[in-house]
C-alpha cells in the first residue's frame, strides 16, 4: 500500500507544480512606464480562459479609475459587473474644450453639462461581462435619453473585444478615433446622438441585437466594412462629413438610412439587405456606390437626392426598387438593365418573341 500511496502524493504534487507553473505563465502588467494617469490590467498572451476569469476586472475598480482622471487600458482580459458611467461626476461643459467642428454641430444645443474621460478608453481584445451605459442610473427602471453628455478625451478602442449585454454610449463625444473593429456585440448597441470627431472604424464588427446611430455625426471618415447586423438597424437621420463605407456590409433585419446626409463619398457595393432598407429622403453629396449591391426585400429611395455620381450596376433587387421622385444629378446609372431578374425577363420575353416568330415562318 505504501508505493501506491507515495505514487498517489507524487501525482498530486505534480498537478500542484504544473498549476503553479501555468499561473505563473499568466502575468498580469498593472502599469505602463511614463503613463501613471492610466488604469491598466494588459494580460499576457499565456493566460488561459480559466486564467483571465479567476482575475476578471470588477468594473467598479474601473469607475473609480475614471473618477480619480485617470484613462482605461485592458487587454486579454475579462471585465466583470455593470460600469454605469451615469456615475460619473459632471462639470460644466462650457469648461470642457472642444474642437470648432463640435461646436458648430452643438450650436444651438441646450446640453450645459457632461461628463468627461479625461484619457484613452481602451478594452482590446477581452470580454466585457456586463451593461456598458452612458444613460442608464442604478434607480432608473428604463432607459430614457439624460440631458448631459459623455466626452471622451482619449482613443477609444474595443478591437476584438465581446460585449456580452447591452452597450448604450448614446450622448457620447469621441473627440479622439475610434476602433471597434472585429468586436462583438452580443445585445443591443446604440450610439444615439453621439459625435464622432476624429475617424472611426467598425470593420468585420458583429452586432448580434438591434443596432441604433439615429442623429450621430461623423467628422471623419467612417467604416463598416464587412460588417454584419443581425438585429433592426437604425442609421436615420445621422450625417456622414466625409467618406463612409458599408460595402460587403450584412443587413439582416430592417434598415434606415432615411434623412440621413452623406457629404462624402458613400460605399455601399455588395453590401447585402436582406430585408426592406429604406433611403427615403436621405442626401448624397459626393458620389455613391452600390454596385453589385443585394436586396432581398424593398429597397426605397424615395425622394432620395443623389448630387453627384450614382452607381448601380450590376445590383440584384428581389423586387422593384422605389425611385418615386428622386432626384439625380447626372443620367442615371443602370439600376436595372444589369440586374438578373430583369434580365431573365427580357431572355423570357425574347424566346417567346423568336418562337412565334418561327411559327409565322413556318405557316408563311
Amino acid at each position: 500500500m505504501r508505493p501506491r500511496c507515495f505514487l498517489l502524493l507524487l501525482a498530486a504534487l505534480l498537478q500542484v507544480a504544473l498549476a503553479a507553473t501555468a499561473w505563473a505563465a499568466c502575468t498580469v502588467e498593472r502599469a505602463v512606464p511614463g503613463e501613471p494617469a492610466l488604469f491598466v490590467r494588459h494580460f499576457s498572451s499565456e493566460c488561459t480562459r480559466a486564467d483571465r476569469a479567476a482575475q476578471a476586472v470588477p468594473a467598479g475598480e474601473i469607475l473609480e479609475a475614471l473618477k480619480t482622471g485617470k484613462g482605461v487600458s485592458i487587454q486579454n482580459g475579462v471585465v466583470s459587473g455593470d460600469l454605469l458611467l451615469t456615475r460619473l461626476p459632471t462639470v460644466p461643459l462650457a469648461s470642457v474644450a472642444l474642437p470648432p467642428p463640435v461646436l458648430a454641430t452643438m450650436a444651438g444645443s441646450s446640453v450645459a453639462e457632461a461628463r468627461v474621460i479625461r484619457g484613452p478608453f481602451v478594452i482590446r481584445d477581452s470580454v466585457f461581462d456586463g451593461f456598458l451605459d452612458t444613460q442608464l442610473k442604478p434607480d432608473m427602471v428604463e432607459h430614457r435619453m439624460l440631458g448631459d453628455m459623455m466626452v471622451i478625451q482619449g482613443p477609444v478602442a474595443f478591437h476584438g473585444t465581446t460585449f456580452t449585454k447591452s452597450v448604450d454610449l448614446s450622448r457620447t463625444i469621441f473627440l479622439a478615433p475610434v476602433d471597434s473593429s472585429e468586436a462583438v456585440f452580443l445585445s443591443n448597441a446604440f450610439f444615439l446622438t453621439c459625435i464622432f470627431d476624429k475617424a472611426a472604424s467598425f470593420e468585420k464588427t458583429a452586432f448580434a441585437g438591434h443596432t441604433r446611430y439615429y442623429r450621430a455625426v461623423f467628422h471623419e471618415p467612417v467604416t463598416f466594412l464587412r460588417a454584419g447586423f443581425s438585429g433592426l438597424t437604425n442609421f436615420l437621420a445621422v450625417t456622414f462629413k466625409k467618406e463612409s463605407s458599408f460595402s460587403r456590409a450584412y443587413f439582416k433585419m430592417g434598415t434606415g438610412f432615411s434623412g440621413s446626409k452623406f457629404e462624402g463619398i458613400s460605399d455601399f457595393s455588395e453590401a447585402v439587405f436582406e430585408k426592406n432598407v429604406f433611403f427615403m429622403h436621405a442626401v448624397f453629396v459626393a458620389d455613391t456606390y452600390f454596385r453589385r449591391a443585394t436586396f432581398r426585400g424593398e429597397a426605397n429611395f424615395s425622394d432620395a437626392n443623389f448630387k453627384a455620381k450614382d452607381d448601380f450596376a450590376k445590383v440584384f433587387y428581389q423586387q422593384g426598387p422605389n425611385f418615386t421622385r428622386a432626384k439625380f444629378a447626372t443620367p442615371r446609372s443602370s439600376a436595372g438593365f444589369e440586374n438578373p431578374v430583369f434580365l431573365a425577363i427580357v431572355g423570357t420575353a425574347l424566346l417567346i418573341f423568336l418562337i412565334a416568330f418561327i411559327m409565322i415562318l413556318k405557316k408563311g
